[in-house]
């Protein structure tokens, strides 16, 4: 794919400082690229501006961020068709590791000026008025993501998230869960429950599942059923390829998804915490277009 005009929509506060701009300007410039940028200083920025780009005809608009970041601006480009490419700028950049897109700078930005590149159709997860491209975390996985405090992700990069999950750990309430899975009522006791668009874990080749796919028009539900730690190690074996143990983990695909629990529990998506369940989830198969690398 061809690029001329390019707007790239820029969180400051994601990762570490970094000298972007200089980078970007020196591979841009070098192709002919014709680009603009916008900085976001509140939530909401990087939709609207996404939406501008959009209006304005450019040819793909770009982010540099963190996980967050890149779903806000997704959501300004579902169902429009322009392309998103990724400039991985965040804490764990989940979404551009399950897209194999270069966690280097100057590599993703090549990525794009590359007219040999590719265009990927992934789905968007929809929830309430909110959207997800990675997944939303119930009970356990969200407490997770509430005590990844900045200052942890600041000291401590991604391993904030599991520093926030041992302390978690120490004593997980169990919870029963009641699920609407495309219509079927399924009900069973877990102390944590994911609803994954994506299955990556952070680091290449390892993900929540084999059957877990950002393009296949489907959500993966997780519930971990039991609180001892040798559960929680068996269910991130299972990531590696190992016999999914049934009785610690249980698996099932939906496209739409109803999830209330006793008591109640907390949740969150990509990283952002949102209200407390009873909670509706659903998938819009093929919403956004990404730039990836070219097939091997």
């Amino acid at each position: 794919m061809k690029i001329e005009r390019a707007h790239i929509i820029i969180n400051p506060a994601s990762g570490q400082p970094k000298p972007v701009l200089h980078t970007i300007n020196s591979i841009f410039h070098a192709a002919g690229v014709d680009w603009k940028i916008t900085i976001t200083k509140h939530g909401g920025d990087a939709h609207r501006s996404a939406q501008e780009a959009v209006a304005a005809g450019v040819d793909v608009i770009a982010v540099y961020g963190g996980d967050g970041t890149v779903m806000e601006v997704a959501s300004g480009l579902i169902g429009t068709g322009a392309p998103m490419a990724i400039l991985p700028g965040g804490t764990a950049n989940v979404v551009s590791v399950e897209l194999g897109i270069p966690k280097n700078l100057p590599e993703a930005c090549k990525l794009i000026v590359n007219e040999n590149n590719s265009v990927r159709a992934i789905d968007v997860g929809f929830s309430e008025g909110k959207y997800f491209l990675h997944r939303v975390g119930l009970g356990m996985s969200a407490e997770k993501v509430k005590g990844a405090t900045r200052e942890l992700k600041d000291r401590f990069g991604i391993l904030a998230y599991t520093i926030a999950g041992l302390n978690v750990l120490k004593d997980p309430p169990m919870a029963h869960y009641h699920f609407t899975l495309d219509g079927e009522t399924i009900e069973a006791d877990g102390i944590s429950c994911i609803v994954a668009n994506s299955g990556n874990m952070g680091m290449q080749g390892f993900s929540m599942a084999k059957t877990v796919s950002i393009s296949d028009g489907l959500l993966d539900v997780f519930l971990v059923r039991d609180r001892s730690i040798v559960s929680i190690a068996s269910s991130a074996a299972s990531v590696a390829d190992l016999t999914l143990n049934t009785d610690a983990l249980q698996h099932w695909q939906a496209r739409d998804i109803t999830i209330d629990a006793t008591p109640p529990q907390s949740t969150q998506g990509d990283g952002e915490v949102w209200d407390n369940t009873p909670i509706r989830i659903s998938v819009l198969p093929h919403a956004v277009n990404v730039i990836v690398s070219p097939p091997a």
